[in-house]
């Protein structure tokens, strides 16, 4: 069987190439020296082998790609397919790329969405938590999961009081208690948590200014 190269695009720093009426893959100008690329142009009939060629060259560069970002920071599944899709990868070769990293846990939603909770849980409520990650790409049932999973009742009032501590220690001097009162608890509903934890974290940074 063959596959015809219907049109080559070098209108870009990257060369997009279409097969059997479909984009295909990207090229760079430095592929085109390759020994087994040369032969490249518009009208050409691949054979299954040289197109088996073509994928294996993109998918290995992709892997090279991979371990470049990953080398520099974490990312979840969906960012990383995202960033490929966008450069000009096809949706098959970023499944072929992505694979071997998710088969050995290199790439592992699960992990990185726990340990991004315990960072964030001294200092965020559930709901921001769970905005800041799926805006990061994560899944949102995933997210929920391992919030539940990773994040107690007493955690996120301990967190609310941290940062009432924090943002009105000091500002307590220059309001009145019902003015202060009013201004925490706004403070924290914005920032997403309950009214139940509003109000108990507030009770208990009011104790602890009371005895200063």
């Amino acid at each position: 069987m063959t596959h015809q190269i219907n049109k080559i695009d070098r209108s870009e720093r990257k060369i997009k190439i279409e097969i059997d009426g479909v984009y295909h893959l990207f090229l760079y100008s430095r592929d085109f020296k390759k020994q087994r690329l040369n032969m490249l142009e518009e009208g050409y009939e691949l054979s299954d082998d040289e197109l088996s060629v073509l994928d294996k060259h993109v998918i290995e560069r992709g892997k090279k790609r991979i371990m470049f970002l990953l080398g520099r920071q974490d990312y979840p599944k969906k960012q990383l397919q995202d960033k490929l899709l966008r450069e000009g990868y096809i949706i098959e070769h970023v499944d072929e790329i992505l694979q071997p990293f998710l088969e050995k846990a290199i790439i592992n939603d699960a992990q990185l969405i726990s340990r991004r909770i315990s960072g964030y849980k001294t200092y965020k409520s559930r709901l921001e938590i769970q905005m800041n990650l799926q805006k990061k790409g994560f899944a949102k049932d995933d997210v929920k999961a391992l919030i539940q999973e990773n994040m107690t009742w007493e955690d996120e009032l301990a967190s609310a009081t941290h940062l009432l501590n924090k943002k009105f220690f000091l500002k307590q001097f220059k309001m009145d208690e019902m003015t202060l009162k009013q201004k925490a608890l706004g403070f924290l509903s914005r920032k997403g948590y309950s009214m139940d934890i509003c109000i108990k974290a507030y009770e208990s940074f009011y104790e602890t200014i009371s005895k200063t």
